[in-house]
């Protein structure tokens, strides 16, 4: 996983503890959920940017240009997960990160071609 992109993982799961700690008692928050949260991207499999989240069996995938849910679905998560799209900087991190992505298959596809 690309820096980027794991620096992004780590601001989505804070920012989900700290909204649910202002939202709820620290006692009650569930935030043990948040600790399997993983942000990848597949740029191979669809040609749109995108970026998807996981939450435990939850998925859902999201366009990185407008932040509009594309499939899936994380429940009441979800509305969270806007919030943390529409803060500062979290675009172009999105961005920069699906760059690197596709910079990353496209080197492991001339690698392959070249051991041929």
């Amino acid at each position: 996983m690309s820096n980027e992109l794991h620096n992004l993982e780590t601001s989505l799961k804070e920012f989900l503890e700290e909204t649910q700690n202002d939202h709820y008692n620290s006692r009650n928050a569930n935030l043990y959920k948040y600790n399997n949260l993983k942000i990848s991207m597949e740029p191979s499999h669809d040609k749109i940017p995108h970026f998807i989240v996981r939450i435990g069996i939850s998925e859902a995938a999201y366009n990185i240009a407008s932040g509009e849910k594309i499939s899936g679905g994380l429940g009441s998560d979800e509305r969270l997960i806007r919030r943390w799209f529409d803060k500062t900087h979290i675009k172009s991190g999105l961005s920069n990160a699906w760059l690197q992505s596709k910079k990353v298959k496209v080197l492991s596809f001339t690698n392959k071609d070249d051991e041929d």
